[in-house]
């Protein structure tokens, strides 16, 4: 009976919710990183985190600034020249990030897009992500 509840109560999560925990403390480990990643569809970026809140981001295609934030419990990023949005954080790993592009539900209420936007992980430091990244440079 037990592992029937908690099968069902598993199917109910949302995707996000199950793929790593959650991060805590948004602003503490982003301020000052640089973050290296790929986007879902393999397309590599980077972008660095200053601690002033202001960010600067390149990819294959070009470079960008902007800002970034925590709004809501969710960690935001707008920039001068491209489409920014917020993003619900999962750790897949002691330095994988998986960004899950927010959505509005039925309801208005934000929750994190059923598949990841991007994943990312510290400059600094070897990726721990599930899988290697592959990019497209």
């Amino acid at each position: 009976m037990v592992l029937r509840r908690l099968a069902a109560a598993l199917f109910l999560l949302p995707a996000a919710a199950l793929a790593g925990a959650p991060v805590e403390d948004l602003e503490a480990v982003f301020r000052g990183m640089t973050l290296d990643g790929v986007y879902a569809d393999g397309l590599f970026f980077s972008e660095t985190y200053f601690e002033d809140g202001l960010i600067r981001y390149h990819d294959a295609t070009g470079a960008d600034s902007g800002e970034w934030s925590v709004r809501d419990g969710m960690f935001c990023t707008f920039y001068e020249t491209q489409q920014g949005a917020c993003f619900f954080v999962r750790r897949d790993g002691e330095n994988c990030f998986t960004f899950y592009e927010s959505v509005a539900g039925e309801d208005g209420s934000l929750a994190p897009r059923p598949d990841w936007t991007s994943r990312g992980w510290d400059r600094s430091r070897d990726p721990t992500c599930p899988e290697n990244p592959e990019a497209v440079i």
